[in-house]
């Protein structure tokens, strides 16, 4: 006997979603010490586990003549105080079931430790130390260095990894953008101790320093804590060097040779936006449909339709400058040129067409529905709240994200696409057989190979690699 379909409620048909609504970023507390010092507690009682960071503002950006020192600093910060050896350091925090770390990006340096939060007084001691006296033992400033050296190296035979570089230098020239972040193998093996505690006073001091304590914590322990072992800093000012404005440059077309390389890393962009633009969340939202998910029209266009790829991506890396907007796709070498004219004629498209709006609610709700995954963890709030702190968002920037996002019309993402997709102007890297992508690649202007050091390659000697 046949079931009978209610006709109010057919089970075979799939509920239509529900508008998404605007998730409430978590409120925290904010205090600052006499010396100037700024402390953030965002209390998550859920676990018995505490993550503290102190986080520089300025990092990378800051390297100057010296690439990779921020990175190297960052790094050397935790390996070794006047009281406490690099061991040490590591035994007492992983002994109390908790982890430490440093690092450095574009704009910021920092040192973190996660440990259960009845333990937080030690681990306030310990980072006040590793903060405040560092001592970068020679002997860690020459293994960090082999490392980096061995990781620099290794970086030589990943087509990506050499495109990225390529493509960096290609578009921001002298500017500090186009530097590699971990260095040169000359600037890394040259690099002194004078210089890393050089770095490290000019960046941490208690006015340019933030502390953010996220989880199983009271503010006002917190405060107390702070007061009691970073009361003390001394104030000073960090001292920050003249960084210009990135300047937008023509078209360039690079390759970097790989002579037995078997397919092609391709890289098609320009400069793009800051982090603090007003247009930051149309331009987001552009990006995802042109080429920031799975579903995104460079995908679909470049895997699906044309075979050229298993993946295409595109993304707008926002700093506190305006940082490089990249389209890429790794492609069999054959089909390079095709690839790159798709790129091109996807940023037209965006460009000049209104996006439908079947395909833009489709983005809008993947955007959306996403957004809530990404505060969801103690980590993921923090490093929300200090995207906040570092580009001078309002507190209740994400509060209103969902919402920005569903407001947006076919216009606006036209006018954003317009306002920072500039395909007749887009740098061109391709990092693969240097011999076939000279002759495809010359229709999109001239073409200028290098090796894998960065080395210019003449084009008399370049042709004598065939015979």
């Amino acid at each position: 006997m046949k079931k009978r379909v209610n006709d109010s409620f057919d089970r075979r048909i799939p509920p239509t979603p529900g508008t998404p609504k605007d998730v409430t970023f978590p409120d925290y507390f904010e205090h600052r010490l006499s010396n100037g010092l700024k402390v953030i507690v965002h209390a998550q009682r859920a676990l018995p586990i505490v993550s503290m960071n102190l986080v520089a503002r300025g990092g990378t950006v800051y390297d100057g003549e010296t690439p990779g020192l921020a990175a190297m600093t960052a790094e050397l910060m935790i390996k070794g105080t006047a009281d406490r050896s690099s061991s040490e350091i590591a035994e007492e925090i992983e002994s109390l079931g908790g982890s430490i770390a440093s690092g450095a990006n574009w704009d910021s340096c920092s040192v973190g430790i996660t440990i259960l939060s009845k333990h937080s007084q030690r681990a306030f001691d310990v980072l006040s130390d590793v903060m405040r006296a560092s001592v970068f033992p020679e002997e860690e400033i020459e293994r960090v260095r082999e490392q980096r050296l061995a990781d620099i190296l290794q970086d030589k035979s990943s087509p990506g990894a050499l495109a990225w570089r390529r493509f960096c230098s290609a578009v921001f020239g002298r500017h500090p953008y186009g530097q590699p972040p971990d260095g040169t193998e000359q600037t890394v093996a040259a690099l002194t101790r004078t210089q890393v505690r050089d770095f490290h006073a000019s960046r941490f001091v208690p006015e340019n320093v933030f502390l953010l304590v996220v989880g199983d914590a009271d503010p006002a322990d917190i405060v107390t804590m702070a007061e009691r072992v970073l009361g003390d800093w001394q104030t000073s000012k960090a001292v920050d060097g003249f960084i210009p404005m990135p300047e937008t440059a023509a078209r360039r077309v690079q390759v970097v040779d790989r002579p037995n390389a078997v397919q092609t890393s391709v890289l098609v962009g320009h400069i793009g936006l800051s982090r603090n633009s007003d247009d930051y969340i149309p331009v987001f939202l552009m990006n995802t449909l042109f080429g920031g998910y799975f579903g995104s029209r460079l995908n679909l266009n470049l895997r699906e339709t044309r075979g050229y790829t298993y993946g295409a991506h595109s993304r707008f890396d926002a700093r506190r400058q305006p940082g490089p907007f990249a389209a890429g796709a790794e492609v069999r070498s054959e089909t390079t040129d095709h690839a790159i004219e798709e790129v091109l004629a996807e940023m037209h498209r965006m460009r000049e067409d209104l996006v439908s709006a079947e395909e833009l609610d489709k983005v809008k709700r993947y955007v959306t529905g996403s957004f809530p995954l990404l505060i969801e963890t103690p980590a993921q709030v923090a490093q929300r709240i200090i995207s906040i702190e570092l580009y001078g968002l309002e507190k209740t920037y994400y509060n209103h994200f969902n919402s920005t996002v569903l407001s947006l019309t076919s216009d606006d993402i036209r006018g954003a696409a317009q306002r920072y997709l500039h395909p007749d102007s887009a740098t061109i890297i391709a990092a693969g057989r240097g011999s076939m992508l000279r002759d495809r690649l010359e229709r999109f202007g001239t073409v200028e190979v290098f090796d894998s050091d960065g080395r210019l390659i003449p084009n008399v000697s370049f042709l004598t690699q065939d015979t």
